[in-house]
């Protein structure tokens, strides 16, 4: 029988992948971070979903990324939709036909979780509108980022554009576990609203470690309470220098960020390495770069062998020809996937 707000719809969105400066790895309670952590959206490395729905009496969903189907992602939808069926009943009465591209490799520490999983949750909570007859069904970000994280703590941060936090931080009234807000109590220079990211695609292949193993190995982590309170601190480090301008402290800040991850990584039980030989390569030349040629550069690193170049926008030109000489030639087959702080999702026009 069907209900007066049973739909058949579709909708689309484009969701972008985060980076996150200061890390947050660990999880407490129900998917819910171990430590507040910042990060800004990219602009050109995104995820598009397209999620059309039909009454069902036997409602769940289908899923391919690019065309084909793909069971490994199945666990992280049916939790997020799990989750999402008190909030948007009519996931509990239609099936959910869910299409994702990406313009970049998966599962190889560039958050591609974050990117599909804020794409779907957007896409649900436009759909949920919808079905409430509501004349602007635009989603509502905070449910947005609260479904996402539950398909992957770091989707909540991607529903919104430029610098984000996610967790509760003392000096943030708005922060919150439960879901990411913009940083908007504290000023940003501009040059950290137009910051360039060069991704130096080291190796491709999927992590053989996930990141959800990675949280979970957290727990009984012997430096856990110190990375707490490491977080803590650098958060209101980074607050300060994103104010101020300063990129040698930006730097020091995020590359510390990076080599504490996976330095946990490494002292966990048991022990792993996400990072390749080529990997600690580019960092030294990076670290020349910076020391010996006075380039304006710097890295960070997801739970990935994959480094992410940090440098000023005014930069650009002179930067590109030193990564086309210096570190093109460490990356698979030569890519480097050229981004930049962007200004969040955009709803697709079907």
């Amino acid at each position: 029988m069907i209900k007066s707000n049973d739909i058949n719809a579709t909708v689309a969105w484009e969701s972008p992948s985060n980076l996150a400066i200061i890390k947050y790895w660990g999880k407490k309670g129900v998917q819910q971070p171990m430590n507040p952590n910042i990060s800004f959206s990219l602009k050109n490395s995104v995820t598009r979903t397209k999620v059309s729905v039909k009454p069902s009496e036997n409602p769940g969903f289908s899923f391919t990324l690019d065309g084909v189907k793909k069971d490994y992602f199945n666990e992280k939808i049916e939790i997020l939709l799990e989750s999402a069926k008190s909030y948007l009943p009519f996931i509990r009465r239609h099936h959910l036909n869910i299409e994702s591209s990406n313009n970049f490799p998966h599962s190889s520490g560039i958050a591609s979780s974050a990117s599909s999983m804020s794409a779907l949750a957007l896409c649900i909570t436009e759909l949920h509108n919808i079905s409430m007859g509501k004349e602007h069904p635009f989603p509502d970000p905070v449910m947005a980022s609260a479904l996402a994280r539950m398909g992957s703590g770091s989707a909540c941060r991607s529903v919104y554009g430029g610098w984000t936090i996610w967790g509760e931080y003392t000096n943030m009234k708005n922060s919150s576990d439960m879901y990411a807000v913009p940083v908007v109590d504290f000023e940003i220079a501009d040059d950290f609203k137009t910051i360039q990211n060069a991704i130096l695609l080291i190796d491709t292949n999927k992590k053989k470690v996930s990141s959800s193993d990675g949280h979970q190995l957290m727990e009984e982590h012997p430096f856990k309470q110190a990375r707490i309170k490491h977080a803590n601190d650098n958060i209101k480090i980074l607050l300060e220098v994103l104010k101020e301008g300063n990129w040698t402290d930006f730097f020091e800040i995020a590359e510390n960020e990076a080599m504490t991850l996976h330095g946990l990584m490494m002292n966990s039980s048991p022990s792993y390495t996400l990072m390749h030989p080529k990997s600690l390569e580019a960092i030294e030349i990076i670290k020349k770069a910076r020391n010996e040629k006075g380039l304006t550069v710097g890295f960070s690193m997801d739970a990935g062998p994959n480094i992410h170049l940090l440098y000023p926008k005014k930069e650009q030109k002179e930067v590109k020809l030193w990564i086309e000489k210096e570190l093109v030639p460490l990356c698979a087959e030569g890519k480097v996937l050229y981004d930049m702080l962007g200004n969040g999702p955009k709803k697709i026009v079907i």
